[in-house]
């Protein structure tokens, strides 16, 4: 309270110094944050980015060893794919036909080797 008092009484003494003091202080810290802030987003941008270049470079080596033609091979020889269709043959009212098609497509688990 006594400090309060103090403090009051600085401002109705000289109150002008003590306002564009504090303003100077509060703006200085206004530009220290903002600094702070910007160097803390440029910081994360740049991890981002190294982050993302690294993980390219892993994928990008990996796709070079991997023979993806025998996985997909591998991959579809556990399969069973059954499709069932009908194509219907049907008079339009101009005179022609028009196909009317229906499809099923099941895909299984093949049969243990």
């Amino acid at each position: 309270m006594a400090e309060d008092g103090k403090r009051d009484s600085a401002h109705a003494s000289g109150g002008a110094d003590d306002d564009s003091a504090y303003e100077r202080l509060e703006r200085g810290l206004s530009d220290r944050v903002k600094r702070a802030m910007a160097a803390g987003l440029e910081a994360a941008s740049r991890s981002k980015d190294d982050l993302l270049r690294a993980a390219g470079t892993e994928i990008g080596a990996w796709l070079e060893r991997v023979d993806v033609q025998s996985e997909l091979t591998k991959a579809l020889a556990k399969m069973v794919v059954e499709v069932k269709a009908e194509i219907r043959f049907r008079p339009r009212e101009d005179g022609t036909l028009g196909a009317e098609t229906t499809s099923e497509v099941k895909v299984k688990q093949g049969p243990k080797p």
